[in-house]
């Protein structure tokens, strides 16, 4: 090797070693998605990754945050299926399918605890917003909010733990009514219905892969935000419009109250377990 290359490469700095090839590959990778160069070296059985002295802090820094976000996923993937988030979701459904008995038997309890812009606005019953995500018009709606809600919901039990992730469906169902019967006043406008809190199960989903996509990588972010955001949108646009009677706002409320939901609160979880 000619001398000056020798003394080039021996000015390199060292950003991390690993025990096998594979896993030095691997974080090289990260640090060519920089647009930098770096280097593979043997030394002492171990894979080490070398760069500029001058980039060595800013290539510690990125290489850190990729070993904490696989950390991260590791962990999810570890989480034993089935497991998480089965018991709340089969106490949901079964909530939903008493409650639709009920109004069966009593019509009367559809105009009572159903979101009403006017009762909710001018009245102040804002327990209304909660209430009407247990009501339903018929079979074929509740079927609908069971089978196709119920698997955004489990993911989101998955995706934040089940305690965390029922509260955050819940809260973006209400919110989502809220901003509706807000929008609607002083209109005498009527919904129910646990599609506010399915699309906000949709939209909790999409804000967790934005921050995901956001906190991946930094200097890329738009290309990879904006693959979440267009997931979330073509799903409301397959399942939200539905006929004539479908509360077209409601779901986009819902999605939307979800979206801002979960990027808060995944953006917490991601400090949370950053080092």
């Amino acid at each position: 090797m000619p001398e000056g290359i020798a003394e080039e490469v021996e000015e390199l700095a060292v950003v991390g070693q690993w025990s096998s090839l594979d896993e030095a590959y691997e974080n090289a990778l990260v640090v060519l998605a920089m647009n930098l160069d770096c280097f593979i070296r043997e030394v002492d059985g171990f894979f080490a990754i070398e760069v500029e002295p001058e980039r060595e802090r800013l290539v510690r820094h990125e290489l850190s945050e990729y070993a904490a976000e696989q950390q991260l996923w590791r962990e999810r993937a570890e989480l034993p299926v089935g497991a998480v988030g089965m018991e709340l979701a089969l106490i949901w459904v079964l909530s939903l399918v008493g409650i639709f008995l009920f109004q069966i038997k009593d019509p009367s309890i559809s105009d009572r605890f159903c979101n009403s812009a006017v009762d909710v606005v001018a009245g102040g019953e804002w327990w209304r917003t909660f209430t009407a995500l247990f009501l339903h018009a018929d079979a074929p709606h509740l079927l609908g909010n069971v089978f196709i809600g119920g698997v955004f919901c489990y993911f989101v039990a998955q995706s934040f733990g089940q305690l965390r992730g029922w509260m955050m469906i819940l809260a973006s169902g209400v919110l989502g009514n809220s901003l509706n019967a807000l929008y609607h006043f002083p209109e005498n406008f009527y919904s129910l219905g646990a599609s506010t809190a399915t699309f906000g199960a949709m939209g909790l989903l999409v804000g967790l892969g934005v921050v995901l996509a956001w906190k991946s990588r930094t200097y890329r972010m738009l290309k990879p935000v904006m693959v979440p955001l267009a997931t979330g949108l073509i799903m409301l646009g397959w399942y939200g419009v539905g006929d004539g009677n479908t509360d077209v706002l409601a779901h986009v409320f819902g999605w939307s109250s979800g979206v801002v939901l979960g990027v808060v609160v995944a953006g917490k979880m991601e400090t949370e377990v950053t080092p």
